[in-house]
């Protein structure tokens, strides 16, 4: 007959226990890598060149709440990624206001992506101080980012009703000049 030593009954009770917690752990890992691969075959990076096509975007407003590039039914949309920190982002942030003012009764909307480390904190003041009007979005993760394959901001880039890459605009711009009224007034009328 065997004798039942301490040792062997914690055996008895710790291996099962063991085995389902490698099982366990185990299967966490596949789906973790299950849920990294699709989320990194959806935000694949979008060919930015003037004709290319923007996907139909999932973003986060600063409330949290979701909302899609095709939620967006304007004729021209100006992605913007920016953050408040940036000296060229606060730069061009007032002009694109005042374009946005002029041109949203004829269909126009901007679409500004903050990267700022702590959006919700650092966001407000700015629209209040600014007088922004238009949907501010964060970027939890960087996907959007990644997607749009931001490696400096601001990063402009105007898409028509269907998604059709307009203009990628790298670097700060004065947003309210002639020429861009001009292919405003274009691309609207499209």
């Amino acid at each position: 007959m065997e004798e039942s030593t301490p040792i062997a009954s914690k055996k008895k009770v710790f291996l099962p226990i063991a085995i389902i917690l490698v099982l366990v752990v185990g299967a966490l890992l596949a789906i973790k890598a299950s849920v990294t691969k699709e989320a990194h075959l959806s935000t694949q990076p979008i060919e930015m060149v003037e004709g290319g096509e923007v996907p139909d975007l999932q973003m986060t407003a600063l409330d949290g709440s979701k909302k899609s590039l095709s939620d967006v039914s304007k004729k021209v949309t100006l992605i913007n990624f920016w953050a408040t920190w940036c000296e060229a982002c606060m730069e061009e942030m007032p002009s694109m206001v005042t374009l946005r003012e002029k041109y949203a009764p004829q269909g126009f909307e901007i679409l500004a992506i903050n990267v700022d480390e702590n959006p919700t904190q650092a966001v407000p003041p700015i629209l209040k101080n600014l007088n922004i009007h238009f949907p501010i979005f964060t970027d939890p993760g960087n996907a959007l980012a990644e997607m749009f394959d931001v490696h400096a901001i601001p990063l402009s880039v105007m898409v028509n009703k269907d998604r059709k890459i307009l203009l990628i605009e790298s670097g700060g711009r004065e947003w309210n000049d002639d020429e861009t009224h001009q292919l405003m007034e274009k691309w609207l009328k499209d």
